[in-house]
C-alpha cells in the first residue's frame, strides 16, 4: 500500500511541476532553454519521471515486493478503491469538461483598460491601451513532437512607467507585427522603440507569466508585478485550465480503471 500511495503522489508531483513550472521540470527546462531556445515537453517530463519514479522501482525489484503487490492487488478492496477513484476522476473530468465548453461558448462584454489613466480592470475580457516595451520582449518557445510553439510575451505600461518600477500586465502573442490604425507596421522585436498600442480583446490570466519567462526577468534584474498579469490573446484561454483538467482526470480515470479491471481478474485467478 505505501508503494501505490508513494507512485500516486510522485504522479500528482509531476503534473504539478508541469503545471506550475517547478522543481526537476524546471531546471530541466530551463537547461534545454539555455543550450537551445526552447525546451521538448515529453523529454523534460521524462526527468522528474526517471527521478521520482525509480526509487519505487528499485525497492520493489530489491526487496521481493513483487509477490506481495500482487497478493495486495488481488483483493476485492483493491479493485473496489481502483473503481471508486476511477470513476470519481471520469467524473471531474466530464464536470470540467462541460464547465470548459460552456465558459468557451458564453457572450461576454469586452472592457477597455486604459493604463494611463490609472484603470483597475472590473473583468477578465478586456483590451488594454497602454506603451508596449519593446525593449523587455521575451521569446518562449515550447516543443511538443515536430511542432513548436513561439510565444511572445511584451510588457504593457503606462507613459509614466520607469526602469526599474514593476512590469504588471504583459501581451502573451504570436504575431510578430503591429499595425496601428492610419500608421505603419511596427515590428515586435527589441529592435523597435517603445510605442502606443491598443491591444486585441483578450483574456486577463492573474499570475499567468510562466516561470522560464519570470527566470529571465529575474536573472536581468527586471522587477516584475507579484503577480503579473498576462493579456492573453489565444482563442478560449479562459476556458484551457477547465480542458487541461478534464484532459488529466479523463487519462487518471482510465487507467484506474483498467486497474480495476486487472485486480479482480488477478483476484479471480487467485480463487481458482
Amino acid at each position: 500500500m505505501v508503494i501505490w500511495l508513494y507512485m500516486a503522489a510522485a504522479c500528482a508531483y509531476i503534473f504539478y511541476e508541469w503545471y506550475a513550472y517547478a522543481g526537476l521540470y524546471r531546471l530541466a527546462a530551463e537547461w534545454q532553454l539555455e543550450n537551445y531556445g526552447s525546451y521538448q515537453v515529453r523529454l523534460t517530463l521524462i526527468v522528474p519521471i526517471l527521478v521520482l519514479l525509480s526509487p519505487a522501482a528499485v525497492l520493489v525489484s530489491v526487496s521481493g515486493m513483487q509477490d506481495q503487490l500482487r497478493t495486495a492487488g488481488s483483493g476485492a478492496g483493491s479493485s473496489a478503491i481502483f473503481a471508486v477513484l476511477g470513476v470519481v476522476a471520469l467524473a471531474v473530468a466530464a464536470g470540467a469538461g462541460w464547465y470548459g465548453y460552456a465558459k468557451s461558448m458564453e457572450t461576454v462584454d469586452v472592457e477597455s483598460l486604459d493604463l494611463s489613466k490609472g484603470d483597475t480592470p472590473r473583468s477578465t475580457h478586456v483590451t488594454i491601451t497602454g506603451i508596449a516595451r519593446t525593449e523587455y520582449i521575451v521569446e518562449f518557445g515550447t516543443k511538443s513532437g515536430s511542432t513548436t510553439t513561439l510565444d511572445r510575451y511584451i510588457p504593457l505600461t503606462p507613459p509614466t512607467w520607469r526602469p526599474g518600477q514593476p512590469l504588471v500586465y504583459f501581451m502573451k502573442t504570436n504575431i510578430t507585427a503591429y499595425m496601428p490604425p492610419g500608421g505603419s507596421m511596427l515590428m515586435l522585436s527589441p529592435g523597435t522603440p517603445a510605442f502606443q498600442m491598443t491591444t486585441q480583446p483578450g483574456v486577463l490570466v492573474r499570475d499567468g507569466l510562466p516561470g522560464a519567462v519570470r527566470e529571465h526577468y529575474r536573472k536581468n534584474n527586471i522587477a516584475t508585478a507579484s503577480p503579473p498579469i498576462v493579456l492573453d490573446l489565444s482563442p478560449g484561454a479562459d476556458a484551457k485550465p477547465f480542458f487541461v483538467t478534464a484532459g488529466v482526470s479523463g487519462v487518471l480515470g482510465f487507467f484506474m480503471l483498467v486497474a480495476a479491471g486487472a485486480a479482480t481478474l488477478r483476484q479471480r485467478r487467485y480463487q481458482m
